[in-house]
């Protein structure tokens, strides 16, 4: 019962990392591309209250943008963490493999941001057809290399599921206790040389 909680505890766990790594993924986007956010993500989400400040609103929207993919994440990984034995490793390990999920996903985030720039060098608008790109972007460069960077995302939590897996199976070899001995291997039983019983000493 102690590691089923465990289980579920991991489940609930995944839900504010995702969220909370979208937050700060988002603030750096933000710093790449305002317009993405003004002239894109904060009419998505309907976040147009220009009371609020536009970053509180950047990162309320990857905090929305993001949480639900703590859900598949959960599921995908938090089972994998029976392996680890107690329900205390699974916490201990089923945690430290969110993180290394997070890495990945931010790693990616900032290849993709990296790639864009690249590929945004010369704009062909042909190229971004299935883009939803707004009319009056003034920075298009920015906001394409900030839509990069957001898909990118995502594609580095795929992997990161996978790296998360390998960190466990990796855990589970490390701590794998050592097999019991072979009890044919077991050193046999002085005798006194007949192959009977132990030998009694001579003296009476």
């Amino acid at each position: 019962m102690a590691r089923f909680r465990a289980f579920l505890a991991l489940l609930v766990i995944a839900l504010p990392i995702a969220g909370v790594f979208g937050a700060f993924h988002d603030q750096i986007s933000y710093t790449v591309s305002e317009e993405y956010f003004t002239k894109f993500k904060f009419h998505q989400f309907g976040f147009l209250n220009p009371a609020v400040p536009e970053r509180i609103r950047a990162a309320a929207v990857g905090f929305l943008a993001s949480w639900w993919m703590g859900i598949p994440i959960g599921l995908l990984v938090a089972p994998v963490s029976f392996i680890c034995g107690s329900s205390r490793d699974m916490l201990t390990f089923g945690i430290r493999s969110y993180w290394v999920l997070v890495a990945f996903a931010g790693l990616f985030a900032l290849g993709g941001l990296l790639f864009g720039y690249g590929a945004t060098a010369h704009i062909e608008l042909s190229q971004y057809a299935y883009w939803y790109i707004p009319p009056n972007v003034a920075h298009l460069r920015r906001f394409l290399c900030a839509g990069y960077m957001h898909n990118s995302a995502y594609l580095g939590g795929i992997v990161g599921v996978l790296a998360s897996w390998a960190y466990l199976v990796g855990v589970h070899i490390r701590r794998k206790p050592n097999q019991p001995p072979d009890p044919t291997s077991a050193p046999a039983t002085p005798t006194d040389g007949s192959g009977g019983a132990p030998a009694e000493s001579a003296d009476h």
